[in-house]
């Protein structure tokens, strides 16, 4: 009789410990972003996260930004953004992540309240540049031969 009363606490300690330990909050993980340090690094073709390229117009001059490309972060701070005329908004930003890259993207609003984006990503240091580019209603970032885009 002792021994049923031991094995009987012993269980109830048991589904008490498991019961405890079943309420922990599971542990939220944000997607791995790969840090490029060059273009080099980066595909040649890369999803662009159209949302986080339009919301970049609320922001203000040396704000902090992270753009996700793919699987990569393009991290760096708005350093102009310009309004050169109506339905256009043009914002540069300066990247932390890859030392000497620059950034530019236009939000052009259309008369039809749709918006077309247009960007480039340049490094002087590399022989690639990305342009962010539409295709069949979604945009990528592409790489292309610097040679075309700047003037030596």
């Amino acid at each position: 009789m002792k021994n049923l009363h031991a094995a009987g606490l012993l269980v109830v300690c048991i589904f008490a410990f498991q019961s405890i330990s079943a309420q922990q909050q599971p542990v939220i993980q944000k997607p791995y972003l790969h840090k490029a340090t060059n273009l080099a690094q980066l595909p040649s073709k890369l999803e662009c996260n159209i949302p986080a390229i339009q919301k970049l117009s609320s922001f203000r001059i040396s704000d902090k930004v992270a753009l996700t490309l793919g699987n990569f972060e393009f991290a760096g701070e708005l350093v102009d953004k310009v309004q050169p005329e109506k339905g256009v908004q043009s914002m540069n930003i300066r990247s932390t992540s890859i030392p000497g890259a620059l950034c530019t993207v236009s939000v052009i609003t259309q008369d039809d309240n749709t918006q077309k984006l247009v960007g480039r990503i340049i490094n002087p240091q590399s022989d690639e540049v990305l342009v962010l580019t539409e295709e069949n209603n979604r945009y990528f970032w592409i790489k292309k031969n610097k040679a075309h885009f700047l003037v030596p």
